[in-house]
């Protein structure tokens, strides 16, 4: 049976992709500081860096 991942709506894909292990762990590390989760933050990097190069 094949897993389909869990969308809240439909305009949203899941992404994965590998960094280094300190590279997460930094980043874990500064979620926390904000309260937010780990995916939060990457959106909210992802987004800026987006708006900054348009």
């Amino acid at each position: 049976m094949t897993q389909e991942p869990h969308k809240r709506h439909t305009n949203e894909d899941l992404i994965k992709f590998y960094v280094p292990r300190a590279l997460k762990l930094e980043l874990q590390a500064l979620a926390v500081s904000r309260n937010i989760a780990l995916s939060a933050l990457l959106r909210l990097v992802i987004t800026e860096y987006v708006k900054s190069r348009k």
